[in-house]
């Protein structure tokens, strides 16, 4: 505010000055001589009260017109082309000039800061902006942390209420008198439609239980399994579940599966987690599969059966000659088994690498997994 009075009142000083004393000569005086007396007279003025003369007249007559003012004393003068056959003096006092030089002056202070206060108003607003996108971002998560809750919640109310069921259903059966020795042949007959209608009422239970009382997606066959599905038996119904993006999916498996086999992990009674696709024959978990437990490998000799099998049959009939033992192996290598002699094939990025192995390996132990005949994946870095 102070500013803005600043230079109001300079600009006042500024339009007074220019209007206190102006003189008008015309042509005709200044070229006959009549108006020498007045240039001298302005300019002795002008020197005594250190006022400064500002001339508007023709370029060629400025020389005459300063030599006739400092004929009068030794005045500021300053001359300007004029245009018209006449000659205008101003006289400035130097309050007035200070003024009009300062004038500009305010005006820039007052035009940066200004600025400065524009600058500062949009900083002002990039950090609100700054502030409202990190709160969005944090209600976004919020929101997405709740769902996940939400989500795992239901899981596990649908796990604890299978297993109700589960040990209702098997309180049930133990209650089921065990029928007569010598059923007459009708009721043999009978039996089809009975479990029939055993398998319905499995369905209901487990879409209730398992889908919220929802109708089951459809059905899947055993080659369709993936790892992660969880497969729950009972009788004549396998149900599988499958995560599918937030949501929990139900499906009824199609076909007849063992689930002893090792792509299926025990999780509870007549409950499993697939750990991998189902394919072929397969094998057993190792509580139920027969057979050698252990492996005491070694590197096979030069044109030995394995060795070239080995060989040919993994790299394309060129030598391996490198080892490696048991506690080296990682997890992803491959063991293929011929006998007492062993080769493992690790994927190195784009690169294949293979070894003899040399030592003696637990077939059995939980980081081993069968992948068929006289084949198994290491799952772990901790063998031994």
């Amino acid at each position: 505010m102070l500013k803005r009075l600043i230079l109001a009142s300079a600009l006042a000083a500024a339009g007074s000055a220019y209007a206190q004393e102006n003189t008008d000569i015309s042509g005709a005086n200044f070229q006959s001589g009549k108006a020498d007396g007045t240039l001298a007279a302005l300019g002795k003025q002008a020197a005594a009260s250190g006022s400064r003369l500002v001339i508007t007249a023709p370029a060629e007559w400025h020389s005459k017109i300063a030599a006739k003012v400092k004929a009068g004393g030794n005045a500021d003068v300053v001359m300007r082309e004029g245009f018209y056959e006449n000659v205008l003096v101003r006289v400035e006092s130097k309050a007035a000039a200070a003024a009009a030089a300062a004038a500009p002056k305010v005006a820039d202070a007052s035009k940066a800061d200004a600025e400065k206060a524009k600058a500062e108003a949009a900083k002002a607003k990039a950090e609100a902006e700054r502030v409202k996108a990190e709160a969005e971002k944090a209600k976004a998560e919020a929101e997405l942390a709740k769902s996940r809750a939400e989500a795992e919640k239901a899981r596990a109310e649908a796990e604890a209420a299978k297993a109700r069921a589960d040990a209702e259903a098997a309180a049930a059966r133990a209650a089921t008198p065990a029928p007569a020795a010598a059923a007459p042949a009708p009721v043999a007959a009978a039996a089809k439609p009975a479990s029939t209608n055993d398998a319905d009422a499995i369905r209901a239970r487990f879409e209730k239980t398992l889908n919220d009382g929802r109708t089951a997606d459809g059905n899947l066959g055993v080659a369709a399994l993936q790892s992660g599905d969880t497969l729950y038996v009972d009788g004549p119904v396998r149900a599988v579940t499958r995560r599918e993006g937030r949501r929990l999916a139900l499906y009824w498996l199609d076909g007849d599966i063992d689930v002893r086999r090792s792509e299926l992990k025990p999780l509870a009674a007549d409950r499993y987690q697939v750990l991998s696709s189902v394919r072929g024959e397969g094998v057993l978990r190792k509580e139920f599969a027969t057979g050698a437990t252990s492996l005491t490998a070694r590197e096979p000799a030069e044109g030995a059966p394995a060795r070239t099998s080995l060989e040919k049959s993994l790299n394309d009939g060129h030598p391996i000659s490198e080892t490696i033992e048991p506690a080296k192996l990682k997890s992803g290598d491959v063991i293929y088994v011929s006998g007492d002699a062993a080769a493992v094939v690790r994927r190195m990025g784009r690169d294949i690498v293979r070894f003899w192995l040399v030592g003696t390996l637990d077939l059995q132990q939980a980081g081993l997994q069968a992948d068929g005949t006289n084949k198994y994946k290491v799952l772990n870095d901790t063998l031994r």
